[in-house]
C-alpha cells in the first residue's frame, strides 16, 4: 500500500511551502513566430473551464502572470479555456496548442496519449526541467503509458476521501454531540435520528436521483458504474477480480442502509426523481469529496451553518482517482516550444508568485496574504474564482483560507500526502478498459442500468429487490459477457505490465 509514497514528495511540499493558425485566447493576443530572435517563446496553453469561458479578470491576471514567467524565463503564455466538448472538437479538427490540460475525466488522458497526440517526454524532463521532474517524483507513472511518459501531473488530491458535510452548529454546540474526524457509513443514523425528532416534518439526509455524492469511491470503475473491483480487495488475491456492482458487499451495505433510513422518513421521498438539491435547503448532512483539512464548505453565509467534514470513505486510489489534472504537450510542437512547456511547468511547480498569481489572481486586489494562507477578497470571488487545479498543481499553490478568524493549515498538503501511506491502491496497475468488442452488449447495459438505478442509489426501492431484477435484465443483456472480456483484458495487461517491469 505505501508502495510509491517516500519522502521526497514530502520534502518537495515543504520546499514548495506554433505550426498552425494562431488561436484567440483571454487576451485575443496572436502570436508570432515563438523563435524570433530577442522574443519570449510564446505559447498556447489550453485548460479547463466548465462552459469554456474564462474567468471575468483572466486578461490582467494573465499579464501580470506573463510578466512573471517572462522575465524569469523567458516564456508567456496565451491561456485559452474549454469546455469538454471544446476540448474533443479541437482535438479532432487538429486546432493547434502547445499544452493542454488533461486527465481522466475530462480531454482523456490515456486515449489520447494512445493515439500519439502527446508528445513523448520521457528523458526529456530530466535534462530540460531537472526541478520539476524531482518535484513530481514517486508519482511519474500518472502521466505514463505503456512505459512513456507523455504527461505531467498537476499535483493535487490523488485519492478518493469521501465526507459528511455535518452541521456542527446543531450536532456540537446545540446538541453536544461528537462530531469525530471519521465514522463509518452505518454511524451516522444517530445523528440523523436525533435531527428528525428535533424536526419531524423535515428529512436531515436530502439526497437527488444520482445518489449520495462520491459514495460510489468504494471500489474502482472498471466499465460503467456496474461492473468494479472493489478497495477493500486490494492487495489481496482478489484484488484484480472484476466482479458486478452488485457483489461489492461494502457499496451494497451502505444502500441497504439508505433504504432502512428512507423508510425511517430520514431520506426525501422524492429522492429518486430529484434533479438536484439546492443550497437553499440547509440539510444537515450532505456528502463529498475532498481531502483531508479541505476548508472550501466552511462559509457559514453560504451554507446557513458551520460545517464540520467527518470521513466515511478512503482515502483510496487508483489511476482514474490520481488522473485528476495532468498537462501535456501536442506531439506536434516544435522541439524548442516543447522544452519550453516543461520549463513553464517547472516554474508552476517552484515558484510561488506565479502559481498563486494563476490560481488566485492578483495579490491586494482579488487575493491577499495571511498567516501563509491566501484569502480571497470580495473581488476575487466575484471576478475570478476557478478550482486551482486547472492552472497548476494544487500543492505548490498557498492554502486558501475562508477568512482571518478561521485560518486553514498551511501544511494542508503535507497532511493529506502523509495520510496517502494507509491508502488502499488498487492493484490494476492503471489499466483502461477497450469497449469496442461490446460496444453493443455494454449501450445495452446503460440504458438498463440508467432506467432503473435512481431507485436503488437513494435508498426508494427495497435493496436486494431492486437488485434482483435489475441484475436479471442485465444478465440478459450480456452482463457476464463484458465482464469476461473485461477481465481478459486486465489480466492479458497485467501480464504485459509485469514482463516490462521483470
Amino acid at each position: 500500500m505505501k508502495r510509491r509514497f517516500t519522502a521526497v514528495m514530502m520534502s518537495m511540499i515543504l520546499m514548495l511551502s506554433g505550426c498552425a493558425s494562431p488561436a484567440k485566447g483571454v487576451n485575443g493576443i496572436k502570436y508570432g513566430d515563438p523563435g524570433a530572435s530577442g522574443q519570449p517563446v510564446e505559447l498556447i496553453w489550453w485548460t479547463y473551464s466548465p462552459d469554456g469561458t474564462a474567468p471575468d479578470h483572466a486578461e490582467e491576471v494573465l499579464e501580470k502572470a506573463n510578466e512573471i514567467s517572462r522575465e524569469k524565463i523567458g516564456v508567456t503564455v496565451n491561456m485559452i479555456y474549454k469546455s469538454e466538448e471544446q476540448f474533443d472538437l479541437d482535438l479532432q479538427t487538429g486546432e493547434y496548442y502547445d499544452m493542454t490540460f488533461s486527465s481522466d475525466w475530462c480531454n482523456d488522458f490515456d486515449g489520447n496519449a494512445a493515439k500519439g497526440y502527446y508528445y513523448d517526454i520521457t528523458g526529456m524532463t530530466e535534462d530540460a526541467a531537472p526541478k520539476l521532474y524531482k518535484a513530481v517524483e514517486p508519482w511519474w507513472e500518472i502521466g505514463t503509458l505503456h512505459g512513456r511518459i507523455y504527461g505531467v501531473p498537476m499535483l493535487k488530491d490523488l485519492g478518493a476521501e469521501v465526507f459528511f458535510r455535518m452541521n456542527s452548529d446543531y450536532f456540537e454546540n446545540e446538541k453536544g454531540m461528537t462530531l469525530p474526524e471519521e465514522m463509518s457509513f452505518a454511524e451516522l443514523e444517530p445523528y440523523l435520528k436525533l435531527w428528525k425528532e428535533d424536526h419531524p416534518n423535515d428529512y436531515p439526509f436530502y439526497i437527488p436521483q444520482v445518489g449520495l455524492s462520491g459514495a460510489f469511491q468504494v471500489h474502482e470503475r472498471i466499465v460503467s458504474k456496474y461492473l468494479v473491483i472493489p478497495y477493500s480487495k486490494a492487495g489481496t488475491s482478489e484484488g484484480t477480480k472484476i466482479i458486478t456492482v452488485f457483489d461489492d458487499e461494502e457499496y451494497m451495505d451502505m444502500l441497504r442502509t439508505l433504504h432502512k433510513w428512507y423508510d425511517l422518513s430520514y431520506i426525501n421521498p422524492d429522492a429518486a426523481t430529484t434533479a438536484e438539491v439546492p443550497r437553499s435547503i440547509q440539510t444537515p448532512v450532505r456528502t463529498g469529496t475532498a481531502w483531508t483539512g479541505f476548508m472550501g464548505w466552511s462559509d457559514p453565509e453560504a451554507y446557513g451553518f458551520n460545517v464540520k467534514l467527518v470521513r466515511f470513505i478512503g482515502p483510496n486510489m487508483s489511476r482514474s482517482t490520481e488522473q485528476g489534472a495532468l498537462i501535456a504537450i501536442n506531439a506536434a510542437a516544435p522541439e524548442k516550444n516543447a522544452e519550453a512547456c516543461l520549463k513553464y511547468m517547472e516554474l508552476l511547480y517552484t515558484d510561488k508568485e506565479l502559481r498563486d498569481t494563476l490560481a488566485y489572481g492578483i495579490e491586494g486586489k482579488h487575493f491577499e496574504y495571511y498567516e501563509n494562507t491566501v484569502i480571497r477578497t470580495d473581488e476575487g470571488n466575484e471576478h475570478y474564482m476557478q478550482d486551482a487545479f486547472v492552472t497548476g498543481p494544487a500543492i505548490s499553490a498557498s492554502v486558501v483560507s475562508p477568512d482571518r478568524d478561521d485560518p486553514a493549515d498551511p501544511l494542508q498538503w503535507e497532511k493529506v500526502y502523509e495520510g496517502y501511506r494507509d491508502a488502499r491502491i488498487s492493484d490494476t496497475k492503471g489499466f483502461s478498459f477497450d469497449p469496442t468488442n461490446v460496444e453493443a452488449e455494454i449501450a445495452a447495459l446503460d440504458a438498463i442500468w440508467d432506467s432503473y438505478s435512481a431507485e436503488l442509489v437513494t435508498g426508494t426501492s427495497d435493496t436486494d429487490k431492486a437488485v434482483a431484477e435489475i441484475r436479471k435484465q442485465m444478465e440478459a443483456a450480456g452482463l457476464d459477457k463484458v465482464r469476461e472480456e473485461a477481465q481478459h483484458q486486465l489480466d492479458e495487461y497485467l501480464e504485459q505490465f509485469r514482463k516490462k517491469t521483470d
